[in-house]
């Protein structure tokens, strides 16, 4: 229920924003006139703050050594900021950090029993990747988006120290034009982060993080383009 709560209220953005210079859309203007706007948008930079929710992640028992029961990565919420960098029609370079503070928590199945915390930790995605629109019109330009990077995994456990790890991500979303250069972006995205103990930089990560790590979230955001 808090989840569903905070994703609508996250979605609830003012309806006066989308009647803001919107004649933009309704303009006359030959087809040259059509082509030369969408070319103009497709080369633009584009700039997007967001904020979200994001959940997922689970440490089992018989992967670690520290904990003795299933722990998992409790859902928060999750922000930052993308920059798309244009490479030609229509695909965009998207440069993304994207950082949740939570902690690790387990469930106790119990009627209003509050969850356990065994610790805090802070998990932030360093990725670069495209972004791919299609079916792009006056009104809606979805798009696919694939990523790829760095996750920063930064245990606040006595002992423990932050190590980066190879994730990778995959997402689908609209951007909603509210006039010619700002927009409404909601997306979902995927995340899988390696935790395969290839080194020993950090040496509790090495006993807790012992197998991929899978979360997701939805992200609503303000997209400039310039």
């Amino acid at each position: 229920m808090r989840k569903l709560i905070l994703i609508l209220a996250l979605i609830a953005i003012p309806t006066s924003l989308f009647a803001q210079d919107d004649s933009w859309r309704n303009r006359g203007g030959d087809d040259r006139d059509r082509y030369n706007s969408s070319h103009a948008d497709q080369m633009s930079w584009e700039l997007t703050p967001f904020i979200g929710y994001r959940y997922g992640g689970t440490i089992t028992a018989d992967q670690t050594n520290l904990f003795r029961r299933d722990l998992d990565v409790a859902s928060s919420m999750n922000y930052g900021a993308s920059v798309g960098i244009p490479l030609g029609s229509p695909l965009k370079l998207e440069l993304m950090v994207d950082h949740q503070s939570t902690n690790l928590t387990t469930d106790n199945n119990g009627l209003f029993q509050p969850n356990a915390n065994y610790g805090d930790i802070d998990i932030t995605y360093f990725h670069a990747g495209l972004k791919i629109p299609f079916a792009v019109s006056r009104n809606a330009e979805p798009f696919v988006v694939v990523s790829a990077g760095l996750a920063n995994l930064d245990p606040k456990v006595v002992g423990a120290t932050s190590d980066n790890r190879f994730s990778a991500s995959a997402g689908i979303g609209v951007r909603l034009p509210i006039n010619r250069n700002v927009g409404l972006r909601i997306e979902g995205r995927g995340f899988y982060t390696s935790l395969s103990n290839s080194d020993d930089r950090c040496t509790i990560c090495e006993t807790v993080y012992q197998r991929e790590l899978y979360q997701g979230e939805v992200n609503v955001g303000m997209s400039f383009r310039f």
